[in-house]
């Protein structure tokens, strides 16, 4: 199973809709997103993929119930007292939040097959003990604040690996 990886949209609306053509064309099966989409609207295009999309929220999300609203059926977000998110997907346990920290700390148990987090819009992927650790970058394509790579990551299940996908530099 492919799984699309994404974070930190933050309204780039125009790098999201280069993201999913990119999902599209891979064949992706479902979305995990690492938080600060930012606005509701955001929200609505990114499901619009069809593609069932589990998230978290970021330090930057606004109104949260109007984005679960417009995320219609497909979109399953943590609750807000809710730091972090975990799934099955493909036969493996995955979690996912914003913060590296959290990211680490849950990577640490041992208990998922695969962590996810943003926040930092630093893209990299890394083995903790037998668990993959990974942030996938920026939509929005600013890194430390600046213009930067746009990126998203592709996780295939059955290789337990990822690939690294470029929106743009």
């Amino acid at each position: 199973m492919l799984i699309a990886i994404l974070s930190d949209i933050h309204d780039h609306i125009w790098n999201l809709e280069k993201a999913k053509k990119v999902i599209k064309k891979e064949k992706c099966e479902a979305v995990v997103f690492c938080g600060d989409m930012c606005a509701p609207f955001t929200t609505q295009i990114l499901t619009a993929t069809g593609l069932p999309t589990y998230a978290v929220w970021g330090n930057v999300d606004e109104d949260h119930w109007a984005m679960v609203k417009k995320g219609g059926d497909n979109f399953f977000a943590a609750t807000l007292s809710q730091e972090f998110n975990e799934v099955v997907l493909g036969g493996k346990k995955i979690a996912f939040c914003h913060y590296p920290k959290l990211g680490s700390l849950l990577a640490e148990t041992g208990y998922y097959d695969a962590v996810f987090h943003g926040h930092t819009h630093v893209t990299y992927s890394k083995k903790t003990g037998k668990t993959l650790l990974a942030n996938p970058g920026a939509v929005c394509g600013i890194v430390k604040g600046r213009a930067g790579l746009a990126s998203f990551m592709v996780f295939d299940t059955d290789k337990n690996s990822l690939r690294l996908v470029k929106i743009s530099k």
